[in-house]
């Protein structure tokens, strides 16, 4: 079966805005999904000055009303809150729940305005999505889920990609939501259409 890789950043509004989409690949395609989440820019020395980010966030918020997708109020997860989040990664991906963590934590952070680094927001999203408190806690402490977002993280470079959210079917690469069509485009082409 083909493999769509999906380049995600809890950070990234633009993930947000893409998640969706991507995650109902496989309801209309036969391709399995493969979430690869990364380490925000700026913790990879790639700053956004504050211009951009007010940009970042009201395009976004234009995206996601044309989109039908709810936006704001947000609250920035850079910090505690990004590496809880890509610690449980490794938890939701063995448990098959990755796309409700990844959706439940998407609109918490940019839909509703919730501090994941918080417990009671983060114990929502997780038992939301479908995983067990005591197991996220565990999740938590365990380095596996930093090491995965580690190779991604390289592997999204290794791809001459930077930015999020980004994507690999075979030999194609695509970076930003706006580019999901094209992702489709060439899907319907390798005829994987169900």
């Amino acid at each position: 079966m083909s493999t769509v890789e999906f380049f995600y950043s809890f950070r990234s509004p633009y993930s947000y805005l893409a998640a969706p989409r991507i995650f109902a690949l496989p309801s209309d395609f036969r391709v399995r999904l493969r979430f690869r989440g990364v380490r925000p820019m700026v913790t990879r020395g790639q700053p956004v000055p504050p211009a951009k980010r007010l940009y970042i966030l009201r395009d976004a918020g234009r995206e996601a009303q044309r989109l039908g997708l709810p936006f704001g109020p947000v609250h920035d997860p850079l910090g505690e809150a990004v590496w809880r989040c890509l610690r449980l990664c490794e938890l939701a991906e063995r448990q098959d729940r990755i796309a409700a963590f990844v959706l439940a934590a998407g609109h918490a952070i940019w839909a509703e305005g919730a501090d994941l680094a918080q417990e009671r927001p983060m114990r929502r999203v997780c038992e939301q999505a479908g995983l067990s408190w005591p197991d996220c806690l565990r999740a938590f402490d365990d380095p596996k889920g930093l090491e995965a977002m580690e190779r991604n993280t390289e592997q999204l470079g290794e791809l001459g990609l930077w930015g999020v959210p980004s994507f690999r079917f075979a030999e194609h690469r695509f970076w930003g939501q706006d580019r999901i069509v094209d992702l489709v485009r060439c899907l319907e082409e390798a005829g994987l259409r169900i």
